[in-house]
């Protein structure tokens, strides 16, 4: 995709990548370190630089596949665009497998985005501490995702290219969250409640929504359910859609409501550009030449795909399994993922309008659920919280709420019936993986849910560090176990 920002370190970026070709830059002006940030305007480019690579980083094919495969949730479909997503599915990957080293690049290539912003921007640019705050919250978010999926990793804080600062070792995963931490509650008390910019900045909403996902996958419940009613508190404008399909349609892009904070993207009639290829991925192969052609890379495990309840309305919301190919037939095929299809006409389905949803306000509802239900004790009122979280979610599926009775009166049985929840009201979004790990469940459903594939090792619950960053940065330590 389209890289906005117009300054590029080549040192770390060598040092990260290990690679010349990442040497090799794009001009998009005639700004240089020097004069870059001396105004407002210079540091809103870099500012939207920063943003860009969620574009990549997130909801780009390779770093999807990265976010689903290997769960209950999604498997390989074929390798027709290539074998990647095969890999991923079967635990059978190397270190030298070219997908680890595109979304680690990407994602270390948005922290250092954040880090020239924050350690260069000069003290008089007007409005220098809102973009500070943005930076530190989206330094925060790419760090998340890192550290998720592989482990310890060097924890870069600086835009210096200094020789002392290229070659660190890993941090510890504490060493990181803790950097984590910071980042989003320093950007929490300087975010504004409401974009005072342009649409798609984050606000102070969004850093709580991202503090509460951070406690709550490192098990401290106490401070995710904090800042999960921070977010839910009264007077606040978010709500749940009365329609799930709403979530995904672009005349509803930042509207405020149930998307907190969304990735964004703009169809330009330039394919994988700035717009969405969210679809392009999922898409079935079978109506190639239609205005719903696919790759058809990967779709939901069959566990998934039978387990809606029968008036669950997300699922003919999520899937199709029909359609016109180019010769005019009608054809049935396995499921595929719908959610994301582009419903802006005349547009390809690698070139979307649709953003895509980082942090939804069912999320923040779920969350909050799994936050009380982790509680050493919880009160009656809670319990009365808990269940009225869980159940808004459920009725705009239209589904019937659950009781707090049989199993789900337990802790144990209610966590398993959120996280079927969450399965299904979140999935393709990118938080199956860390549900799974987080509540120590990713081998014991993948071998109930998915008995065609293998069974993943805890060692394999973080993907391991490209070959091309071992090879440049000879402090770098490989996880064990690959």
């Amino acid at each position: 995709m389209k890289k906005i920002l117009f300054i590029s370190m080549s040192i770390l970026a060598l040092t990260l990548s290990g690679c010349a070709d990442f040497l090799e830059e794009e001009t998009f002006s005639q700004l240089t370190p020097e004069n870059a940030y001396l105004t407002k305007e210079g540091a809103d480019k870099a500012m939207n630089g920063a943003y860009a690579m969620l574009q990549d980083g997130f909801d780009y094919k390779f770093s999807i596949g990265l976010g689903i495969l290997g769960t209950d949730e999604a498997t390989s479909y074929n390798d027709t665009y290539g074998d990647h997503e095969v890999l991923l599915d079967s635990y059978t990957y190397s270190s030298e497998y070219d997908i680890f080293e595109a979304v680690y690049l990407d994602l270390f290539e948005g922290v250092k985005r954040c880090n020239v912003i924050i350690d260069l921007l000069p003290v008089d640019v007007e409005d220098r501490e809102l973009f500070v705050a943005q930076a530190k919250f989206l330094r925060g978010v790419y760090y998340f995702e890192l550290v998720n999926l592989f482990g310890g990793v060097p924890l870069w804080l600086l835009a210096s290219a200094d020789k002392d600062n290229l070659k660190k070792p890993r941090a510890t995963v504490d060493e990181i969250y803790l950097q984590i931490e910071k980042d989003l509650l320093e950007s929490e008390k300087v975010l504004p409640a409401v974009n005072v910019w342009e649409e798609g900045r984050a606000t102070k909403f969004a850093a709580q929504a991202m503090l509460a996902r951070m406690y709550l996958q490192q098990l401290n419940y106490e401070q995710a359910l904090k800042y999960c009613n921070l977010v839910i508190g009264d007077g606040n404008n978010f709500h749940l859609y009365d329609d799930y399909a709403d979530i995904y349609d672009p005349a509803n892009k930042n509207a405020g409501y149930e998307n907190i904070f969304e990735i964004q993207h703009r169809a330009s009639l330039k394919s994988e550009d700035e717009g969405s290829t969210s679809t392009d991925f999922f898409l079935p192969i079978e109506l190639q030449g239609t205005i719903y052609t696919g790759w058809a890379m990967y779709g939901p495990t069959d566990y998934l795909y039978n387990s809606y309840e029968p008036n669950d309305k997300r699922k003919s919301i999520t899937y199709i399994t029909t359609g016109v190919n180019a010769a005019g037939q009608t054809v049935t095929f396995k499921p595929h993922c719908f959610k994301y299809y582009n419903r802006t006409a005349g547009f390809p389905v690698n070139d979307g309008e649709q953003n895509f949803p980082l942090i939804r306000y069912a999320d923040v509802l779920l969350m909050k659920a799994e936050a009380i239900n982790g509680l050493q004790t919880e009160t009656g009122q809670q319990t009365v919280e808990k269940f009225r979280c869980l159940n808004d979610v459920r009725k705009r599926a239209g589904l019937e709420p659950i009781e707090n009775i049989g199993t789900n009166s337990t802790k144990q049985g209610f966590l398993e019936t959120l996280l079927e929840e969450r399965l299904h009201e979140l999935c393709f979004e990118k938080s199956r993986r860390k549900d799974l790990i987080r509540n120590n469940k990713l081998q014991t459903y993948v071998l109930v849910r998915k008995p065609n594939r293998p069974v993943p090792d805890k060692a394999k619950e973080y993907y391991p560090l490209p070959l091309a960053a071992l090879d440049a940065n000879s402090l770098l330590e490989q996880l064990a176990g690959y």
